[in-house]
């Protein structure tokens, strides 16, 4: 740690606006926006959260998969980690001072936020997301060579693809159930049975995959921008991933409730397709209604699990 002030050691606190595209590779040797941190002193960039210059205390505006390996290798360097449970305050005090919607603003907010609206992060729930990461990876992997074999088939290629869309889809359901038992076996459990109830889902693998990767302490104005649902408003720029598990979800929610007429259906699903002019119409409501039941789970959950730090993902 870098001595100050007469060679006396002073906890350095930083607050970062944290960019879920900070060190993704884009096309054309692209990358994403950088973080932007504030030391109190002054702001500066960085494309990980490791290169913080001598932070002891770190507060963050949302956690996602991309930033998961630095979170870690912050907190096994004893370096505190604080994650900001409801963004809604960052838009409050933002209007209150009359400022811009920037990254150097929402990071300079972020110092003035009281530190009762974070909590503080460990090792342990930071390893279970990471655990779970490559199992989801492979669920993705999966679902995406099958839908390229089924293409290939359909245009006249079958290489005995046939057998090997079997043996894929003897492995997807296999890790299926084992991302099923692991967010059923976790801490965030409550989010994804509330999930799966107000759906009419016994099970849903996409329900757990968007529970534990989507950060539902945004507000649902944020999530619609994070996935793309309104992208006029971030120039294209959205998480297609779970942009592509959420609307798997609408879409089987769509074939099951409403076309294949299930007992259980749900009405909220029927009158959104009743009402509406097109199959892509109600595709895009559904995926809209499942974001609303995920925030709104998370803060039942939130609210029922403040003391055992569920708050932000």
């Amino acid at each position: 740690m870098e001595e100050l002030d007469g060679g006396l050691n002073m906890a350095k606190i930083v607050y970062v606006d944290v960019s879920w595209t900070a060190n993704v590779k884009r096309k054309r040797a692209r990358r994403g926006h950088p973080h932007v941190a504030f030391d109190g002193e002054g702001f500066y960039e960085v494309d990980r959260l490791t290169k913080l210059k001598n932070a002891e205390e770190v507060y963050i505006d949302s956690l996602f998969p991309t930033i998961y390996p630095d979170i870690l290798r912050l907190l096994k360097n004893r370096v505190k980690v604080f994650l900001l449970t409801n963004t809604r305050i960052l838009r409050k005090l933002r209007l209150e001072n009359n400022l811009r919607k920037t990254h150097q603003n929402d990071a300079f907010i972020l110092s003035r936020i009281p530190r009762e609206w974070f909590r503080e992060l460990t090792i342990e729930e930071v390893e279970f997301k990471m655990k779970l990461r490559p199992v989801i990876k492979k669920y993705e992997w999966l679902v995406r060579w099958k839908g390229t074999l089924k293409g290939l088939i359909t245009k006249g290629f079958d290489y005995y693809f046939r057998e090997s869309i079997k043996l894929i889809e003897k492995d997807l359901k296999e890790t299926a159930r084992e991302i099923i038992f692991m967010v059923s076996n976790s801490r965030y459990v409550e989010v994804y049975r509330r999930v799966c109830d107000a759906l009419r889902i016994k099970d849903s693998v996409e329900v757990a995959v968007l529970t534990m990767e989507l950060p539902l302490h945004l507000g649902v104005g944020k999530l619609r921008a994070y996935l793309g649902l309104n992208p006029v408003k971030n120039n294209n720029h959205y998480n297609r991933r779970l942009r592509r598990r959420l609307e798997a979800l609408a879409y089987n929610i769509l074939i099951n409730n409403y076309y294949r007429k299930k007992k259980d259906v749900s009405e909220e699903i029927i009158n959104i397709v009743k009402n509406s002019s097109s199959r892509g119409e109600a595709m895009l409501r559904i995926q809209l209604t499942i974001l609303r039941i995920l925030r709104k789970a998370w803060i039942k959950a939130y609210n029922n699990q403040t003391n055992e730090g569920l708050a932000g993902q």
